[in-house]
């Protein structure tokens, strides 16, 4: 299959998400955009959504924006998630995604910091696996 548009997206609390996102953004030659700011996604076929897990669960604002996500030609996604355990996934957004008939390829999951917990997470590293976890997903594309 051939994809022609590629978005990233990310929501962020503890700016994260928007690290994670900028990175992967840059090496797949697309701009991360946060949702608050209703990025467009119309043509989009290709959705890299990343986001953490506060309190157990995916973001309300991101689930909210996944809820009113009107894109036609989106079919397939792929989720990056940070999280203090670095095991926990996002299951709601991919119930979400599930239900507008959006195929969810696969989902990255590293370490994410809370409070002082994983204080230096997600790193450079955590930051190079998500790369390369998209970058992989793009080429076989």
């Amino acid at each position: 299959m051939e994809i022609e548009k590629i978005a990233v997206v990310y929501a962020t609390k503890t700016n994260h998400s928007k690290k994670l996102a900028e990175a992967i953004g840059t090496a797949i030659k697309v701009s991360a955009g946060n949702i608050t700011d209703n990025p467009i996604l119309q043509d989009t076929e290709f959705l890299v959504i990343v986001g953490g897990i506060y309190g157990g669960k995916s973001m309300p604002e991101l689930l909210n924006f996944l809820n009113a996500l009107q894109a036609p030609a989106l079919k397939y996604a792929a989720l990056v998630t940070s999280c203090a355990s670095g095991k926990q996934r996002q299951d709601e957004a991919c119930s979400i995604l599930a239900e507008k008939n959006i195929t969810v390829i696969d989902e990255f999951i590293c370490k994410g910091r809370i409070l002082f917990v994983s204080c230096r997470h997600p790193n450079k590293e955590d930051i190079n696996n998500a790369v390369d976890f998209v970058s992989k997903i793009v080429t076989d594309l």
